[in-house]
Formats: structure tokens, C-alpha cells, sequence
């Protein structure tokens, strides 16, 4: 069993796994908290939240994977390999009805792109994209419509989640967590240290980011305020615990682990979620920065003491005149 403890804000309330499988990864949930889809042994699966009525939504003989449901919960959009006789194998992306599992379709053509994760109003699918040579993240219409790329790096960047506002996307890029403006597709690093971090998603409040790190010697769940300062660990295990993901209510996590052996779904019940989360780890890298950072001790001091600063200032000037006259006059 997945031991955890008390998080600094957050309370670890319960832990219980869901599926008894091999290889059960990247669990995602319906707009209404009542279902998860999940990927297993290459096809899509769906189960209610509390792990009955496992039901495979999507099987071929092509790998299937990443599924996430749209805003309405009416369909699932996942990646699949697609193969076509005579022509190289690519990964593409396809949704699926739920109701009406023959009714599917296919949204992308050509170079790779998988990791699908639709907008909160549904009206853009965030995804990745090799079409530049490595994986960036791109916005296209939920018909896969007017793709626009937001990200431009030399490495692969992580799979994308969205802000609750929609404006913002999370991701992972070389084990830093950084955020996007969809509008300005401008990226804000939020966590850079020295762990690889990995897989950061929004809590719907979006004031946490629950992410994957390694900090800890392992691959566990932490969290951390949606500023990037502040985190505490949540799964304290020997294996591997990853795709995390929070329900709608924000009251629980999802995520994969292979505790046991086999990667199977597991949840986190949590309480006490609302409180901003303590620096903890982080207390001595932020006191760190601050100790050095003499732009900012400046600029607090100007604020504080508006007065004060235009006296030093006008003693500095004349100090510099005085200083520059005398080596004036003594050059005549």
C-alpha cells in the first residue's frame, strides 16, 4: 500500500488503488468527477471514480494512449499510432463518443501529435506536435482546425495543462515546470532547481500545481502554490508514482504507480486544500535568492523609504561633481 502523510496544507486522507492490471497509465477525469478514462495494455478504458465498471472504450492493433475527456464528457480524445499500408507510422490524434464507441475520428494527419487536453470551455485542444522537428506545444480547434504553435524549444517539451481561466498552460521542459500565455506565448520558468520535475497540472482553483519530481531519491507526487514557490510531497514510495491528475472538485488525485509491480490507477483523497501551501523544502533556496538579490533589497528600501532615498541620491550626486571639479581644476 502507498504510505503518505500530512502535507503541510494539504491532508492525505486516503489512498486506495483502483484498477488490478499491467501497465494502467495516464488517468484522466470527467467534467463531473463520475468517471476516469485511463490507458491499458495499448487501448482506451473507462471506469467510474471509484474503480467499477471498468469498460475498454478504444482497442486496435495500434498503440493507444494519453486519453482525456472533452469539456461536455461526451467524447474522449486520446493518441494513437496510426498505420497506413505503404507510408511511415505516425502518432496522431483521435476522439472517441463515449455512448457510441463506432463513432470515432481522427484529427491529425502527418508528423506526430499526441497528448490531448481540451480547454475548459472548450473551445481549444492543447497538444504536442513534432511538426518542427521536436515535440512543442500546440493549440488547434477541437476539429483540429487553425493549429497555431505557442512553444519553440530545442528540446521536447512535456504534455500541456491548461489554467482554469484557459489563458495559461503548464508544462515540463528539461525537469523545470514553466507556464505559457496561449496569447502571448511568452514562457515563465515557475520551478527550475536541481530534480527533475515532470508532468505539472492546475487544481481547478488553479491556485496548486501538483507535478512529479524525484527530489526526493524517487518518482512521487508533490504540490506546490500555482506561483511555484512553496511545496510539499504527497506519495512517499520506493517505486514510481506519476500522471497525476485532480478531479473536478479538487479533492482528489489520480495518477499511475507500479507499487506492487505493474503500473496501475491509484487516488489520493485530500482535505485542507484551500490554505496556501508552507515553503517547507523550498524555505532555504528562497532565502537564498533573497540573501543575493540586491535589486530587490533596493528597490523594497526605495518604497519604504521614498525620503531617505532621494537624500542618498542628491548626497551621491554631489559626491560625484565634487569628485569629477577637483580632477578638473587639477588638470589646469
Amino acid at each position: 500500500m502507498i504510505s503518505t502523510s500530512l502535507a503541510g496544507a494539504i491532508t492525505v486522507e486516503e489512498t486506495e488503488q483502483l484498477t488490478f492490471g499491467v501497465n494502467q497509465r495516464s488517468p484522466a477525469w470527467s467534467p463531473d468527477g463520475q468517471l476516469i478514462t485511463y490507458s491499458s495494455e495499448q487501448a482506451i478504458w473507462v471506469m467510474n471514480s471509484d474503480g467499477s465498471g471498468q469498460t475498454r472504450s478504444y482497442d486496435t492493433i495500434a498503440w493507444e494512449g494519453e486519453p482525456s475527456f472533452s469539456s461536455d464528457g461526451d467524447f474522449i480524445y486520446f493518441a494513437t499510432e496510426h498505420v497506413q499500408p505503404f507510408s511511415s507510422k505516425f502518432i496522431s490524434i483521435r476522439k472517441v463518443e463515449l455512448a457510441d464507441k463506432s463513432n470515432s475520428l481522427q484529427i491529425t494527419q502527418n508528423a506526430d501529435k499526441r497528448a490531448p487536453f481540451i480547454s475548459p470551455d472548450g473551445t481549444k485542444l492543447a497538444y504536442l506536435s513534432k511538426v518542427s522537428g521536436n515535440y512543442d506545444i500546440w493549440v488547434m480547434n477541437p476539429d483540429g482546425s487553425e493549429s497555431r504553435q505557442i512553444t519553440d524549444s530545442a528540446s521536447d517539451e512535456g504534455a500541456p495543462s491548461w489554467s482554469p481561466e484557459g489563458d495559461m498552460l503548464v508544462y515540463s521542459l528539461e525537469g523545470k515546470i514553466c507556464t505559457v500565455n496561449i496569447s502571448n506565448r511568452v514562457p515563465v520558468i515557475l520551478r527550475n532547481d536541481t530534480f527533475v520535475n515532470t508532468h505539472p497540472v492546475f487544481n481547478p482553483e488553479g491556485t496548486k500545481i501538483a507535478f512529479v519530481s524525484d527530489r526526493s531519491g524517487n518518482s512521487d507526487i508533490w504540490v506546490m502554490n500555482s506561483d511555484g514557490v512553496g511545496i510539499e510531497q504527497l506519495t512517499f514510495e520506493n517505486s514510481t508514482q506519476t500522471y497525476p491528475a485532480w478531479s473536478p472538485e479538487g479533492d482528489k488525485l489520480a495518477f499511475s504507480s507500479n507499487e506492487g509491480g505493474d503500473y496501475n490507477i491509484w487516488t489520493l483523497t485530500l482535505s485542507d486544500t484551500d490554505s496556501p501551501i508552507d515553503l517547507g523544502p523550498d524555505r532555504e533556496m528562497v532565502m537564498e535568492k533573497e540573501k543575493f538579490d540586491i535589486i530587490i533589497e533596493l528597490e523594497e528600501f526605495i518604497i519604504e523609504s521614498p525620503l531617505r532615498s532621494l537624500i542618498i541620491l542628491f548626497a551621491f550626486s554631489v559626491s560625484v561633481i565634487l569628485i569629477f571639479l577637483r580632477n578638473f581644476l587639477k588638470g589646469l
